[in-house]
């Protein structure tokens, strides 16, 4: 027996009921049983006060039964559902009573792939299809051969009930896609790939007709008896057909357990026994427990579940065997889908069309190219347009790589689904042949207007590598500042500050030795100077067909004013000129090691960052 306490100033009818948690022993696997005991969470507040979210609360679920878990908005379904994923927010501190046994055993990292949590929101990947989404997540989350994980998505997309829409782009935001309740039926086909022993929903139904959502409960009640599973699922206010699908209700008000026990008509006679009310008999029950807790007529009421000696019993056996596939696979799997989902975001005709746009435009200024003294600053200034080009565009396109993916990416290390590292190497790899045809194309129409009259094909190649390894570092540094900066509300602005750095240290504004002394060295560490001196030289020395300049007859170079000069200057004269003579492979070999500088430490801030998306 249990029962109800009522704390001061409560006007409420004293009530024994029978505890059976809702569920039929006979049907009870006690290795999936989920059981907790005096779970109680707080909050700290501004003032400085805590606020009891969480108070006390007790039971378990188990096989063959979904227990839902209801209550007014703010009286902590999604809180008591984080503690039994393991998922709560750090802000929020439990108490040291509190405890939760997942088939007789503590959490570990063992569990994670175990324990399966879908979120109220759709957590997905919107540029894959339904099929393409769950065989990406089969091949991180499974282990075995080709056939056996195209097996298991056949069957998921089977019990889902998605073939329909299996070769549909999922969709969301601004891509049109499948419909909402579809949607909902992929994240939970995605957290059953792994075959997990828990089951974890919060508010699955959230946003979706009443059809919907009884399709949605309905294939979670399958799942319970034909996948063993233990389900337990968050709902704001079921229709009645919804409701008379839950085997076991644990209802909450302001973080109290008002009632733990069988869903129907148990739970009916409880309430009404509890308020010496009626349920009428045209209301829906669940409609009828909320204006109950609204209109403050449990106020008071919590329930005492009694810790039972079989709390820790259980014989789920797992163990930590780390990942279900290769460092190797990991990351081949994580660089195919992300280059799947570039190929419908980025590779098309707009962009396409802008990267061409801008080479025609940075390159019709410099039509004409000539051999006189007067053109010399304009190759300055093509080569600083260069610059810009490998410098901006690379940055700005990696800068929210990860942020974009925060919450999958969130999603799949909580699942134990692959490591950090795999992830940042094959993203990183996915950007590369992205920033290649970016800067081919702007590259082939800029040379082609401006050195259609000095150009080589050797010229036009080294400039191809040199855009290549320059706007590889600067992606890295983008990489870098991107995993740096934690808010994203910073994030703009702090990288408007590296552009200005970077432009104002490159040695195209101020030559080297008319900045001041002490901060020369900002110019030795600037990667942009680096890049300026490498693309200014290529376009003045190689070449079959590199021009000597014609002196002007005011020249600014000295050698035009010797005796004996010829009336011409070399490309070494003028490097030396705008001090920018460092050697081709002195650029490149600091270029690619600020490359692996950057590369190394965009993962160490990147690692900082995802300790922060996983809290």
């Amino acid at each position: 027996m249990t029962a109800l306490v009522k704390e001061s100033g409560a006007s409420l009818n004293s009530v024994e009921y029978e505890l059976t948690g809702g569920y039929d022993k006979s049907k009870t696997d006690d290795a999936v049983k989920l059981a907790f005991s005096d779970l109680t969470a707080q909050i700290g507040l501004p003032t400085g006060e805590k606020k009891t979210i969480l108070d006390g609360i007790s039971g378990s679920a188990h096989t063959g039964q979904v227990m839902a878990v209801m209550g007014p908005t703010g009286c902590g379904k999604t809180t008591f559902l984080s503690a039994l994923g393991n998922r709560l927010d750090p802000s929020i501190s439990m108490a040291g009573s509190s405890q939760i046994s997942w088939g007789g055993q503590p959490w570990s990292a063992a569990l994670k792939r175990c324990v399966g949590f879908i979120e109220q929101d759709d957590v997905t990947f919107p540029e894959l299809t339904v099929r393409q989404a769950l065989m990406f997540a089969a091949r991180l989350r499974l282990a075995g051969s080709k056939e056996e994980r195209e097996e298991r998505v056949e069957q998921l997309i089977s019990e889902m009930k998605l073939e329909k829409c299996s070769d549909v782009l999922i969709g969301g935001g601004l891509v049109h896609g499948i419909s909402g309740g579809q949607r909902k039926r992929v994240c939970i086909a995605t957290e059953l790939i792994s075959k997990p022993r828990f089951l974890l929903c919060d508010e699955p139904t959230s946003g979706l007709d009443s059809e919907t959502a009884l399709v949605i409960i309905g294939v979670l009640q399958g799942l319970t008896m034909d996948a063993g599973m233990c389900i337990v699922c968050s709902i704001h206010q079921p229709s009645s057909q919804v409701y008379s699908q839950f085997d076991s209700l644990c209802f909450l008000d302001d973080g109290r357990c008002v009632y733990f026990g069988k869903a129907g008509g148990t739970a009916i006679d409880y309430f009404e026994k509890l308020t010496n009310m009626k349920c009428p008999s045209q209301y829906n029950p669940p409609d009828w427990f909320m204006e109950q807790a609204v209109n403050n007529k449990l106020e008071g009421v919590k329930i005492q579940v009694p810790k039972t000696d079989d709390f820790h019993d259980g014989a789920l056996d797992i163990q930590d065997k780390g990942f279900a596939v290769s460092f190797y696979e990991q990351t081949l799997v994580i660089f195919e889908r992300s280059w799947v989902k570039t190929k419908v975001t980025k590779l098309n005709t707009p962009f396409y069309l802008q990267q061409i746009s801008i080479g025609v435009i940075m390159g019709i200024l410099f039509v004409g190219l000539g051999d006189d003294e007067s053109d010399i600053f304009s190759r300055v200034s093509f080569a600083f347009n260069y610059l810009m080009g490998a410098l901006y565009l690379p940055i700005m396109e990696v800068l929210f790589l990860f942020l974009q993916d925060s919450l999958t990416l969130r999603k799949d290390l909580l699942a134990k689904a692959h490591h950090p590292l795999p992830y940042y190497v094959a993203k990183i790899l996915s950007v590369t042949p992205v920033l290649a045809i970016l800067l081919v194309l702007m590259t082939v129409s800029t040379y082609t207007l401006g050195f259609y009259k000095f150009g080589s094909v050797q010229q036009f190649l080294a400039i191809l590598a040199a855009q290549f390894v320059v706007g590889n570092v600067f992606a890295s540094l983008g990489i870098c500042i991107g995993a740096y900066v934690k808010n994203p509300e910073f994030l703009m602005s702090v990288t408007m500050i590296w552009l200005v750095w970077l432009f104002a240290f490159s040695g195209f504004f101020v030559p080297i030795d008319s900045i001041m002394p002490p901060l020369r060295w900002m110019v030795v560490i600037n990667p942009a100077s680096y890049g300026f001196a490498l693309f200014f030289q290529i376009i003045l020395k190689l070449g079959p067909d590199v021009p000597d300049f014609k002196c002007a007859e005011q020249s600014n170079y000295e050698v035009c004013d010797q005796a004996g000069s010829n009336g011409l200057i070399t490309p070494d004269e003028v490097l030396e000129h705008y001090q920018l003579d460092s050697p081709i492979g002195t650029c490149f070999a600091v270029l690619i090691s600020m490359y692996v500088l950057c590369f190394s430490a965009g993962y160490y801030f990147f690692q900082g960052k995802i300790g922060i998306w996983l809290k």
